[in-house]
């Protein structure tokens, strides 16, 4: 799974200079932070944005007997458009993460600060697609309702992800979903890696 997403990552990411060609100007063209002119676009600006997280882990290690937990993200983020059709997006997000185990196991929950960089191409005015890395800081691990230590228990306090989703923009408002797929390790001796669906409401102030 994890080869497939890298796949798609580096097929996605040498698309942007077809696409480019084939986008309409006009309504699409952005302030261009290689030249300084500024239109009336949405690809630039900066937001707030939160919705649903649907997560679960997957891998060798992570055994059966588990469900995926219903949670949350929420945070900001910052649109620097350059062209017509390119632009990046760089987010600074709060998401709480983990599992549910279905075998009377005490429940996961893992919180993180997360930053996804990501690629944006607009696919029309308004539908785009994202693409990117997302590094993420654990900050919070519970089992059941007893805080644990990060350190003392295994688990690592750094995590990557792989980010891919889509968006619709209508006015200031944005609706999007995205998946987010784990490439290290939650744990330092057990392959098992995060694995969150996210669906997302965002209300942004373009400049």
């Amino acid at each position: 799974m994890k080869k497939l997403f890298l796949f798609l990552l580096l097929a996605v990411a040498s698309a942007p200079a077809a696409f480019a060609q084939a986008a309409p100007g006009g309504a699409q063209s952005s302030k261009d932070y290689t030249g300084g002119a500024t239109t009336e676009s949405g690809n630039t600006g900066f937001g707030v944005k939160g919705g649903y997280n649907l997560a679960n882990v997957y891998g060798d290690d992570a055994g059966s007997g588990r469900s995926s937990s219903n949670t949350f993200h929420a945070g900001l983020y910052g649109q620097f458009g350059f062209n017509d059709f390119s632009s990046i997006q760089v987010e600074a997000l709060y998401s709480r993460q983990g599992t549910k185990f279905t075998d009377g196991v005490d429940n996961l929950r893992l919180d993180y600060l997360s930053v996804p960089v990501l690629y944006v191409g607009n696919i029309t005015d308004a539908f785009s697609f994202h693409i990117g890395p997302q590094a993420s800081v654990l900050t919070k691990v519970v089992s059941g309702d007893k805080d644990l230590d990060i350190n003392d228990n295994g688990f690592k306090s750094f995590d990557l992800s792989g980010v891919g989703g889509l968006e619709y923009r209508l006015g200031p408002a944005r609706l999007g979903a995205r998946y987010n797929l784990g490439l290290t390790k939650i744990f330092e001796d057990a392959k098992v890696y995060n694995n969150v669906f996210q669906v997302y409401l965002g209300f942004g102030f373009t400049q």
